[in-house]
């Protein structure tokens, strides 16, 4: 455990910040440092939560002044490593959405969780890039590229930011654009969080005056059929129609609902930029694959768009896979039987998305989150329990096995499992080009990003 006497900047500092600098010791340390994904044990030196720009400038300038880096992390999304000796900074009180609807822009606070902005934009006919849960932070989700509903539409979440508000560490807190800096802009879009603490965003809100979506649950053994539907339905779906679909095993454990203890959920999540024919023609397609339980799919709002998926509210444990790939319908059949055999019991939840369109070209503002090939992300998700791990591991591989010559060695950025650097999502010759920004922006190398470039 570090010790906090050997840092006394940051406790200069403690009179200033009151309950809001959180260091080991302290009763509510445990609840502070903790991640989402409570399978990584973070151990910084102090957890703080700055009220303002001031008292951040002062954070980092302690930091500075006591030799060790900053981590931002605003909601504990995306933790990768222990961060050993490291101020983890939390930005919840930077938490506020600005609308400009005329000019179709949103300012957003660093601290701001997706479903805020989405509910500022209730009304308005407008949407921002938004994922599939709305406790995940809207800044962080967009600086590491940030897969949306609408990507299929306008790219990933990074295309369509405008400008950061930035605190370096030689204490400068600005608004940066494309024409004040076009590479440091070009390395946040992707692998943002690593060059200074990013105080606000501002960025592209797209019209939906007409938003359908929801969720298709089949019967639990319906896994390859609808798979392999949702594939071929994806080939030919209009661009503005987003397709998901997966396969969850409820384990019998008290903390599941009593009846769902050990049943089986495949469904479909959708969600399409208007109410097209193409849309429902796709829809009723994978329909037709399996046996319908519940049809969920209608006319939606924007704030509906954190609800389809079901995620977790709350934080856990997990182990996660996950691979870019070019799906078929014997692929899809392999990956779902080796999910089913006994080695993939440790595997919980299996899934992919439909990719395509947009994110296929280059994303109109240049960024580190580029074009994508592949045509699907695969995912797999296991309980983060310690007795878990090295099945949980061997069932990973077992998957990407499976996968064979479909799967490609790369994810998407906020895919990325823990201890992995951005080159497990981007080019070798991008991460290195990243990495000068990162060392012309922060010569010292004073903020830690959840990723290292390598």
């Amino acid at each position: 455990m570090t010790d906090a006497a050997a840092h006394p900047a940051l406790d200069a500092l403690a009179e200033r910040l009151g309950n809001r600098l959180v260091r080991p010791g302290d009763p509510r340390w445990d609840a502070a440092r903790s991640p989402w994904n409570l399978a990584i044990d973070q151990r910084p030196a102090a957890v703080a939560t700055p009220g303002d720009v001031d008292d951040l400038r002062a954070l980092v300038a302690a930091a500075r002044a006591d030799g060790i880096q900053v981590a931002v992390q605003p909601s504990g999304h995306g933790a990768s490593g222990t961060l050993d000796g490291t101020l983890l900074v939390r930005t919840a009180a930077f938490d506020l959405v600005d609308v400009d609807v005329d000019g179709r822009t949103a300012r957003i606070g660093a601290g701001a969780r997706m479903g805020l902005v989405l509910d500022s934009l209730a009304g308005t006919g407008l949407v921002a890039m938004s994922g599939s849960s709305g406790v995940v932070n809207a800044t962080a989700f967009t600086l590491g590229g940030g897969h949306s509903w609408f990507a299929r539409s306008f790219g990933f979440g990074s295309s369509s930011l405008r400008a950061v508000e930035l605190l370096t560490a030689d204490g400068r807190h600005r608004w940066l654009r494309d024409a004040d800096d076009p590479e440091l802009l070009w390395a946040i879009r992707g692998a943002g969080g690593a060059f200074g603490v990013v105080t606000a965003i501002e960025v592209d809100l797209h019209p939906a005056p007409v938003l359908t979506g929801g969720r298709i649950v089949f019967a639990g053994t319906d896994a390859a059929a609808v798979f392999r539907a949702t594939v071929a339905a994806g080939r030919t779906a209009p661009d503005t129609l987003a397709l998901h679909a997966g396969a969850v095993r409820i384990p019998d454990v008290p903390q599941a609902p009593a009846e769902l203890r050990g049943t089986t959920i495949v469904s479909v999540e959708t969600v399409e930029l208007g109410a097209s024919a193409a849309g429902r023609a796709a829809l009723d397609a994978i329909r037709s694959a399996g046996t319908v339980v519940l049809d969920a799919v209608g006319p939606i709002d924007a704030l509906a768009l954190t609800a389809i998926a079901e995620e977790p509210t709350d934080p856990s444990p997990g182990f996660g896979w996950s691979a870019l790939a070019d799906l078929d319908e014997d692929s899809v059949t392999r990956l779902v039987e080796t999910w089913e055999s006994s080695e993939g019991q440790a595997i919980m939840g299996l899934a992919f998305r439909v990719l395509g369109g947009a994110l296929a070209a280059p994303p109109a503002r240049p960024g580190i989150a580029g074009a994508v090939r592949e045509t699907h992300i695969v995912s797999g998700h296991a309980m983060g329990l310690p007795d878990r791990a090295e099945p949980a591991e061997r069932a990973f591989g077992a998957l990407d096995a499976a996968l064979g010559v479909a799967a490609s060695d790369r994810t998407l950025g906020t895919f990325l499992a823990p201890g992995v650097g951005y080159s497990g999502a981007y080019a070798e010759s991008d991460v290195a080009r990243a990495a000068r920004v990162k060392a012309t922006v922060d010569p010292e190398g004073r903020f830690r990003g959840n990723r290292d470039f390598t």
